[in-house]
């Protein structure tokens, strides 16, 4: 069975240089507002197992669903912004991200990065899909936690 085929979707995910221009352009066009927006180092690993911390700032629309967020990274290794309007990933809940993380890695999926220690998945990976997409799982226990920082309350850092 494809993994991909039962994926819950709840946002779709670009990067920017510059956020705030982002935000005002895209809200005023779209007749978007936006989440609180958030700043962090955040440690992550990469599908070698090689930890790396990166700082990001990122937002997700209040509207949707499909939510759209923007990323804005300073180290750009991780997320690096691609050709103007070029999507960098979809993003769907997972019930059990170890395990949709392994069979997306069996289906030719090759894990790009992810929270955690490096010994699992935790919390959310990307995986780098056979063409031109990406797909982020994030973890279905964290939706509440999500659905109250997009209706402007706070949101904790994992």
């Amino acid at each position: 069975m494809d993994v991909l085929g039962n994926l819950d979707i709840f946002h779709v995910g670009l990067v920017v240089e510059d956020i705030e221009l982002a935000m005002e352009q895209l809200g005023r066009r779209l007749a978007l507002d936006w989440a609180p927006l958030q700043e962090r180092d955040q440690q992550v690993f990469r599908g070698t197992g090689e930890p790396c911390t990166e700082h990001i700032r990122f937002t997700y629309s209040r509207q949707g669903t499909p939510h759209l967020e923007l990323i804005e990274s300073r180290e750009r290794r991780l997320w690096s912004p691609g050709a103007p309007g070029q999507l960098h990933h979809v993003g769907a809940f997972s019930e059990d991200l170890p395990r949709q993380s392994a069979l997306l890695v069996e289906q030719g999926a090759m894990l790009e990065m992810a929270g955690g220690d490096g010994s699992a998945p935790a919390g959310f990976a990307y995986h780098l899909l056979p063409g031109p997409m990406r797909v982020e799982l994030v973890e279905a226990a964290r939706r509440p936690e999500f659905e109250a920082w997009m209706a402007g309350g706070d949101f904790r850092a994992r």
